[in-house]
């Protein structure tokens, strides 16, 4: 016989009271939080209210829920997800990958040495080289706004880089991680590291969950492997975004799928509030909310056994199905308010980003001026002289090589999200960042791992892993590879 169903705010009770102990153990640890923004000040470093708040809920919870005691459901509802296969196909996944990047540019700082132009000041932050090994290229800049908040000079000239364009919510999740944390510089690198593998771990869960939609369960973790071991994976461990928008991208698709209209809308306006390009998300949002009344053979070329399905969904479905979709314009344009508020230009933070050599050049400018260079200097020439720029060729080149087989096998939206993240990036801004661009773009691992025979699969995993391994040694020892 099965348990009594517990409502759903008895459960959301339960994990609050969780939540709230979490926190006031850390707090009894740490010392608390203190918070000082102008005129307004916030401090908390007695877990003691907290603890009286768990207690309070939880007696609430257990007069009018009594279905399932606490203790019981609790443990139980943990227990279940840490056994179950997305979790543990993403727990090995993680385990058997982000330990290893980090010894690898560990090592390599020993092994190769620092670049001959590394800014020593950025990178000697703390006298333990692991400590300071999370702390590389925008790393600064996000640890930066954690710490100090967004400043902006008007009198700078547009060569000059100003903080305005990283967007809020991997600083705003470190600051108030570090704050719990003491509140340190140490912390704040902690919290940026954990931030960013806590991220990935759940964007695992969600990528699984997509793929095993497509996919069996050995497919399903290749997936994960595949991704996890792309040549520019290392960011997903790193004091960078791209976790965070892998976390919420899939989780947005994913939700959005089964109509969860919250929990989808929440996680597209994380990814609004994430990048600047998180807004474009909306179209693939769009594409997915109108999906029923679009012809099947356009949303899924090779969904045979759907296009002859009937199709039912009330009209009124659409209207929060949009409402989602639209929330990573809002994340956005939320920034954008708050960017307008601090400089007097709503879209500063977009115009911030020509002192980091974004221009608009277009697409055509991009691909003929590769293709003379290597007219005139040959393939070899080509990896040679620039062999950078190479290795963000190879990592676009792949992800745009799926977008057709992904178009067909996942659907329109699918193809879309990887268009809509590359090309507009690549018109502006060439190969730079593209590496890292492409590293979040997981409908084209889920294609790949099913395209993939079942004996080339771990061929391919390490080589993938084998050219992430480099990519990274030239990450950590200050080798601009972005």
């Amino acid at each position: 016989m099965s348990p009594p169903v517990l409502p759903r705010w008895a459960r959301a009770a339960d994990y609050l009271v969780l939540l709230l102990v979490v926190i006031a153990l850390i707090i009894a640890a740490s010392g608390g939080v203190r918070v000082k923004y102008g005129e307004w000040h916030f401090m908390m470093t007695s877990p003691y209210r907290l603890l009286a708040w768990a207690a309070a809920i939880a007696l609430v919870r257990s007069v009018f829920a009594r279905q399932q005691p606490m203790y019981r459901h609790l443990p139980s509802a943990i227990s279940r997800s840490v056994r179950s296969t997305p979790f543990r196909a993403a727990a090995a996944t993680w385990v058997g990958t982000r330990p290893a990047i980090f010894l690898v540019g560990y090592l390599a700082i020993f092994v190769i040495g620092y670049a001959p132009d590394a800014k020593m000041n950025d990178l000697r932050v703390f006298d333990s080289e692991v400590m300071n090994l999370p702390v590389r290229w925008d790393a600064n800049w996000y640890l930066g706004v954690a710490i100090g908040g967004y400043s902006y000079d008007p009198a700078a000239g547009p060569e000059y880089q100003q903080n305005i364009v990283f967007f809020p919510a991997l600083p705003v999740t470190m600051r108030v991680v570090a704050l719990l944390f003491g509140g340190s510089k140490a912390a704040y690198v902690l919290a940026g590291t954990v931030v960013s593998l806590g991220a990935f771990f759940g964007a695992l869960v969600y990528v699984y969950l997509l793929a095993r939609e497509n996919l069996d369960e050995d497919e399903s973790r290749t997936a994960l492997w595949l991704l996890a071991a792309f040549p520019f994976a290392y960011f997903l461990g790193a004091i960078y975004t791209e976790s965070i928008f892998l976390l919420g991208a899939a989780g947005a698709f994913y939700h959005l799928e089964r109509r969860q209209w919250v929990r989808a809308g929440f996680w597209a306006l994380v990814v609004g509030l994430t990048k600047p390009n998180g807004f474009l998300l909306c179209v693939p949002l769009a594409i997915l909310a109108i999906s029923p009344w679009l012809p099947r053979r356009i949303v899924r070329a090779d969904d045979r056994e759907a296009a002859r399905a009937p199709v039912a969904h009330g009209a009124m479905s659409v209207v929060p199905a949009l409402a989602a979709a639209a929330m990573p314009g809002v994340g956005m344009l939320l920034f954008s308010a708050f960017i307008w508020h601090l400089t007097g230009a709503p879209f500063a933070w977009a115009q911030g980003h020509a002192a980091w050599g974004r221009h608009y050049t277009g697409l055509a400018v991009l691909v003929t001026d590769r293709y003379r260079y290597i007219a005139n200097e040959g393939l070899t020439g080509y990896m040679s002289q620039v062999p950078l720029d190479f290795l963000n060729a190879i990592g676009v080149l792949f992800v745009l090589g799926t977008v057709w087989p992904v178009t067909r096998r996942l659907g329109l939206a699918y193809g879309v999200f990887i268009l809509l993240s590359l090309l507009p990036a690549l018109a502006e801004g060439g190969l730079l960042s593209s590496g890292r661009l492409s590293a979040v773009l997981f409908p084209a691992f889920i294609w790949f791992a099913g395209a993939v025979p079942v004996r080339h699969r771990a061929g391919w995993i390490a080589s993938f892993a084998a050219n992430q391994a480099l990519n990274a040694s030239l990450f950590y020892t200050w080798r601009q590879l972005f």
